[in-house]
């Protein structure tokens, strides 16, 4: 009876993060005009000595290619919401299909809720879900792929083949998936048998070699496409302190899936006590392999976000798989038959679903002051000024603005730094490529300074001036002003 209070509940949080991510997450205009600017004719991924815009492209096209669909919108703030959107859509329409494939419809929703609750309250789930992410189409097809396998035994070839091509999506899509490509044939030879691991291997060889062809057919050199994606996220610097760091991640994993321990308790008693071998009780409980997936997930995802700026997304993947087994590990224990020798296990089960959601139910954010927020975002206010005073300021965080009042694609600040961490710093040549012609002002959102070594030198020394259409910014005077061109 509850349920449709809850659904309101759940919409009304995930309407209210994605206005929120519009209105304050900077990273989401650059990821937009990655996708973007392949409709302007720009390279997704420029080569080290390029004389063109760099974005900082270092993760596989797909999600690009993905994302590119929504270039028809021309309004910033519009596709902001979109981009926000489909992410939400992606990640927590993968959730909801593999709940309601495990158990009864009622169960399958209650086991959805509790999730997307626990989910809504990590910093990493929010942070994949509810912004403009590679992680978004990453972990879709990771859970999709597992789905596959989780629902009965044997698995149909059907599934197997699917399983497969959708695993190597993932990893082409996001390089830290690379783990599931050994973890899901793993189980599956554990659980099913040799032959439905050679036919899983099978299939995944075939699909990588296919996918990897049609990336260095389609963007070409393949040099530049390898010095992106592999090149350049090789040579990020890490922490000082990398096992200190490790070990604050998991102290952060712990506490954000706090509400999960005692339902994993239950869980891990009720496959200790089962009848059977390992390969048994695997078999039964294919949920398990969310957890095969985390345990192998953890190690690459834990030194990825030791990373200096490693983000919550990274400790996210882990806690994604870890609440998918413990909530759909309780939706394969829920019963309505109370005259089961069992019956109380799925009592217990639907109590801890419940409590979990109510535990972890939290109030949306002010929709009505995020609705009014998204239209003041730093992207939107860069768009209005450009559109004004095209060419008169470089924007150094904000191109897809640029972009779409201009149809240029100027340099990120961010992706510069990228190359100066990675020992590939840009020459002055490469600087000017990318800049605006005739461009008087730098212009920074507010709380936001330059964050690559070039960009400081550029306005190093340079006064700041007090612009009124952007109130707030840290705008410097690069040169002297000259005759402004007409508004629009």
């Amino acid at each position: 009876m509850g349920a449709p209070l809850i659904g309101v509940w759940l919409l009304a949080n995930l309407l209210a993060g994605v206005l929120q991510s519009v209105a304050t997450r900077r990273w989401n205009d650059p990821r937009l005009a990655r996708g973007v600017a392949l409709w302007y004719g720009y390279h997704l991924y420029p080569g080290r000595e390029a004389r063109e815009p760099i974005i900082g492209t270092m993760h596989g096209p797909v999600p690009h290619l993905l994302y590119s669909c929504l270039a028809f919108l021309k309004d910033p703030t519009l596709l902001l919401i979109a981009g926000c959107t489909l992410s939400c859509v992606l990640y927590f329409g993968a959730v909801l299909w593999l709940h309601l494939r495990t158990g009864p419809s009622v169960a399958g929703i209650y086991g959805f809720f509790a999730c997307s609750a626990l989910l809504l309250v990590s910093a990493g789930g929010r942070f994949s879900a509810l912004r403009v992410h590679v992680d978004a189409l990453a972990l879709c097809c990771a859970m999709l792929a597992a789905g596959m396998l989780a629902r009965s035994s044997p698995p149909r070839p059907r599934a197997i083949v699917a399983s497969a091509l959708l695993v190597m999506l993932a990893v082409a899509s996001k390089q830290t998936m690379a783990p599931l490509a050994i973890a899901l044939p793993c189980f599956v030879w554990i659980v099913d048998g040799r032959r439905a691991f050679a036919r899983y291997v099978a299939v995944q060889i075939a699909v990588s070699a296919a996918i990897f062809a049609a990336m260095l057919a389609l963007f070409r050199p393949p040099r530049d496409l390898l010095f992106n994606t592999f090149t350049l996220p090789l040579g990020q610097p890490r922490t000082a302190a990398i096992a200190s760091r490790m070990l604050q991640g998991l102290v952060q994993l712990r506490s954000e899936l706090a509400v999960a321990a005692a339902p994993l308790i239950l869980l891990a008693a009720l496959v200790a006590l089962d009848s059977g071998n390992i390969r048994q009780k695997l078999a039964k409980h294919r949920w398990l392999v969310f957890l095969w997936m985390a345990a192998l997930q953890l190690p690459i995802e834990l030194r990825a976000w030791t990373t200096d700026g490693g983000a919550e997304n990274h400790l996210g993947v882990v806690a994604l798989f870890v609440a998918l087994a413990t909530t759909l590990g309780l939706v394969g224990l829920w019963t309505t038959d109370t005259h089961e020798k069992q019956a109380w296990i799925g009592i217990v089960a639907r109590m801890l679903l419940v409590g979990m959601l109510v535990a972890l139910l939290t109030l949306p954010g002010d929709i009505v002051r995020d609705l009014r927020m998204v239209r003041t975002s730093p992207t939107q206010v860069a768009y209005n000024y450009e559109r004004r005073y095209p060419r008169r300021v470089y924007f150094p965080l904000n191109p897809l603005a640029v972009l779409l009042a201009e149809g240029r694609l100027t340099h990120l600040d961010d992706a510069l730094f990228g190359r100066e961490w990675a020992g590939f710093p840009v020459s002055q040549e490469q600087l000017a490529a990318g800049l605006p012609a005739g461009y008087e002002l730098v212009a920074y959102p507010p709380d936001q300074t330059p964050h690559a070594a070039i960009l400081k030198s550029l306005v190093q020394d340079k006064p700041l001036v007090e612009v009124p259409e952007l109130k707030g910014w840290r705008v410097y005077r690069v040169r002297p002003p000259v005759t402004q061109p007409s508004a629009r």
